[in-house]
């Protein structure tokens, strides 16, 4: 038995150690996945820059409080080969919906706004869809992390449990009481918007909500 169990942490150590260390940026990198054969392509989205600008970027704080785990066990239920949850949950629009944050570091709050809004729509069988606000979490949970300049996920998700969220549509949208209020912008691509900053931006000021539709 522990002659088994040497060989399984041998043969992990080879595979650790057989791993190459590359920078992230890489030509070499990018190579180096697609030659593992994975299930997407990697490619360069970022030219000429260094690794902490891509790290502002991902406005999600590491080492932050974590949610409590709930494992549950599925016993024999069966997997299918495809599964779209867009067409799983037709009546759930903000699962097709693709938010744009702009140059802020908010996908902390964006992911768990999103979350929340396919949750609750999901949850009443489609009866209740909402876009639940990023701009209020986004302003408004100051236990969350720094605004535009990162966050952590799951102080977002015991917010809304504890506090509640009011809904709120894109920037310019005027859909429910606080739409998100940065300008969309083009991410490391050619378009007709200007080009994101990169940097976290200066989150926006809390304002009155302009509707009364809490959540």
């Amino acid at each position: 038995m522990w002659r088994a169990a040497f060989l399984v942490l041998a043969a992990s150590l080879s595979v650790s150690l057989a791993r190459p260390r590359l920078p992230p940026l890489s030509s070499e990198m990018v190579n180096y996945i697609n030659k593992v054969n994975t299930t997407w392509k990697a490619g360069h989205n970022f030219h000429n820059v260094d690794y902490s600008y891509v790290k502002k970027l991902c406005g999600t704080l590491l080492k932050g409080p974590k949610l409590p785990v709930m494992v549950q066990y599925a016993g024999d239920v069966k997997l299918p080969k495809n599964f779209d949850s867009r067409e799983q949950w037709p009546n759930c629009p903000t699962i097709k919906e693709i938010r744009d944050q702009g140059s802020c570091g908010s996908c902390w709050a964006f992911g768990a706004a999103e979350a929340i809004s396919d949750r609750v729509c999901v949850h009443t069988n489609g009866k209740v869809s909402v876009e639940i606000s990023s701009q209020d979490l986004l302003t408004c949970c100051e236990s969350c992390g720094m605004g535009c300049n990162g966050g952590y996920p799951s102080a977002a998700w015991e917010f809304w449990t504890s506090e509640g969220l009011v809904s709120g549509g894109l920037y310019d949208s005027h859909v429910g009481c606080r739409p998100y209020t940065i300008p969309p912008c083009e991410h490391h691509v050619n378009g007709s918007r200007p080009p994101c900053t990169g940097e976290g931006g200066d989150t926006p000021d809390k304002k009155p909500y302009t509707h009364s539709q809490h959540m």
